[in-house]
């Protein structure tokens, strides 16, 4: 026969004997050594202190709670302890979790209540600059590991009364705490709420990574492009909430994620803001141009090489057939090559220690490339299209937005070697058909160009001066 719900099972159930409420927390945590007691007499009732050493903090316990007890004369428990967070657990199940968290059980003998006082230890860790998203001007801060700490970040740029926040724990044997942040009077309900029920079902027992949580946000499993913004600077979470989007912080990763995104969001940067309006309308231009140069330039030229000599001058056909003479692999082969060796050399260099790594993209650049020419393994005109791919894609904002282009060129290279420019052609059609279909959360991913909305292409192409932004973007929510 079941029990009701709000009733606690019979061996989860608080004793009135001390004894026997500390022998069931004992093996709850199977007699771990972590679980540590200490005794003490309050108004001549036996009693007892439980907490797991490793989570809880021993001079806050000793001060804030062993002291007070030991000192009291009078006086409710709750009124001895000088400590802001205190609850009473419904059962020893809910005193476990609490344990778990680094509260301490404090149980007295005769009483059927088993208080928990926040003694949580904190691993404090200095606010520093983020290493994926530098600046030149502006501010240098950027997220920690702790999601209470990015909250008072983003609260110091935000002081607004709307700014609602909604905390999840997700995970059944390992508890991870999420953070669900949205403005109420801009944000749409409808966006927040499916957002929620994306969290909720998360039925994972154990949570590896924050990306496993955020994995099942996506819309669209099957597409290369990135579908959530992960952000490392408060003040563009900050800037991010008041165009009206959700920013999750998850416990234990140093950034924020927001939704929905579009496209366009990937190639905007602090920096855009913090400089005059052409200087920044260039640099925007300069990323998006990256993209294309990313994606296809290496297809052009097996486009060009494979299918299409006619199109180059006479003086540039010599030089390059020059260059092939001597290669034994068609142009396809030596993309993947290169591409594959450029990889390998980033992948070390990220995984080595930082003065390997930079000896080691010394010598790969300039001995491996030297090399497989000397070899005859590569075109020199294949270098020089690699490495320019390879520096258009890393000044591209957003990782994830960089590994997609990545991941982009391979099928449009094989297109371009069996059809050439047609096969480009395409290519980018079937690119621009998915962009177009593709939504987070119900808001268009290639918006504003799909749907088409002339006056908001502008304020996402051109960082308009301050006046002048501010008008184009009323009129952009008039339409």
């Amino acid at each position: 026969m079941n029990l009701p719900q709000d009733l606690p099972q019979d061996g989860a159930r608080i004793s009135v004997e001390m004894n026997t409420n500390r022998q069931k927390l004992f093996e709850r945590f199977h007699s771990s050594d972590d679980v540590r007691t200490r005794e003490f007499r309050l108004h001549g009732a036996q009693g007892a202190i439980l907490y797991l050493n490793a989570a809880v903090d021993r001079a806050k316990l000793q001060n804030d709670v062993l002291k007070p007890l030991l000192q009291s004369t009078e006086g409710e428990l709750q009124d001895i302890l000088p400590i802001l967070d205190m609850e009473t657990a419904a059962d020893l199940e809910a005193a476990a979790d609490g344990m778990l968290q680094g509260k301490c059980a404090i149980l007295l003998d005769g009483s059927a209540a088993i208080v928990l006082a926040d003694v949580s230890a904190t691993i404090e860790r200095s606010i520093t600059e983020s290493q994926n998203e530098q600046v030149i001007r502006g501010s240098h801060e950027g997220f920690v590991d702790d999601a209470d700490m990015n909250m008072q970040l983003i609260h110091r740029r935000l002081k607004n009364p709307n700014l609602i926040e909604r905390n999840f724990t997700l995970g059944a044997k390992s508890p991870v705490a999420v953070k669900l942040l949205y403005m109420s009077d801009i944000a749409e309900m409808t966006i927040v709420d499916e957002i929620i029920a994306k969290l909720m079902t998360n039925e994972a027992v154990f949570i590896k990574s924050p990306g496993q949580i955020l994995n099942r946000m996506e819309n669209s499993r099957w597409s290369l492009f990135p579908q959530m913004l992960y952000v490392e600077r408060p003040d563009s979470t900050a800037a991010h909430l008041m165009e009206g989007r959700v920013v999750l912080l998850v416990d234990g990763s140093s950034f924020a994620v927001i939704l929905p995104v579009t496209f366009f969001m990937f190639f905007q940067v602090a920096d855009d803001f913090n400089v005059r309006w052409w200087n920044g309308t260039f640099f925007r231009f300069l990323r998006l141009l990256s993209v294309v140069i990313g994606i296809g330039l290496p297809s052009v030229y097996i486009a060009i090489v494979s299918n299409h000599f006619e199109v180059l001058p006479i003086d540039l056909l010599f030089s390059l057939k020059a260059s092939l003479e001597n290669v034994p692999f068609n142009p396809l082969i030596e993309a993947m090559f290169m591409i594959t060796v450029l990889e390998l050399l980033r992948e070390a260099a990220i995984r080595l220690p930082k003065p390997i790594a930079s000896t080691l993209s010394i010598v790969g650049g300039l001995v491996i490339g030297s090399e497989v020419v000397s070899a005859g393994l590569v075109s020199t005109t294949m270098i020089v299209v690699i490495s320019l791919t390879a520096v258009a894609s890393f000044s591209i904002p957003s990782h994830e937005m960089r590994l997609a282009v990545r991941l982009i060129s391979f099928p449009l290279m094989v297109a371009a070697l069996l059809l050439g420019f047609a096969g480009i052609g395409f290519g980018f059609s079937l690119l621009f058909m998915h962009l177009s279909k593709l939504e987070t959360f119900g808001v268009p991913y290639f918006y504003p160009f799909t749907p088409f909305e002339p006056r908001r292409i502008l304020t996402a192409l051109i960082q308009f001066p301050k006046r002048m932004f501010s008008r184009s973007a009323k009129d952009g929510r008039a339409s």
